[in-house]
């Protein structure tokens, strides 16, 4: 089955990235337990289409777009997803692609959203915030 909406937002995703000269290139030769990498200073991103992961490749690399368009660059010039990290710049992508994500596709529910993109659960309250601050009140 052709999933529609995940081919619309990567193409959007891909967008956004070139826009801001990021180049992304899918590795498909790394095992399947190696992360997604992001370097900062050289503004790419190696995906790993092959990680066994729960999280959504389109969650992942907006993740790593967020740490190239909205981080700290002094922080750290390289960083390895982790569905995990809760702190810091970690948590700012993850709350970033939840932003990224839900503006280029406004879900119907914040649960949809949740599940159709595999984000961990703990990130829910920021999913919520940023659904409600993206929602339109008519």
């Amino acid at each position: 089955m052709i999933d529609v909406i995940s081919d619309e937002v990567i193409s959007k995703l891909l967008t956004i990235a070139d826009l801001h000269n990021i180049i992304i290139r899918d590795n498909l030769n790394l095992t399947t337990g190696t992360p997604d990498v992001c370097f900062t200073y050289d503004k790419g991103i190696v995906m790993n289409p092959n990680w066994d992961i729960k999280v959504n490749y389109s969650f992942r690399l907006s993740h790593e777009l967020s740490h190239i368009l909205y981080g700290d660059h002094e922080a750290q010039a390289v960083y390895q997803f982790s569905e995990y990290g809760k702190r810091g710049e970690e948590l700012l992508a993850h709350r970033n692609a939840i932003r990224m994500l839900m503006s280029i596709e406004m879900p119907t529910t914040v649960n949809g959203f949740m599940e159709y993109y595999h984000v961990p659960s703990w990130l829910e309250h920021y999913a919520n915030e940023t659904y409600k601050s993206l929602s339109v009140v008519e």
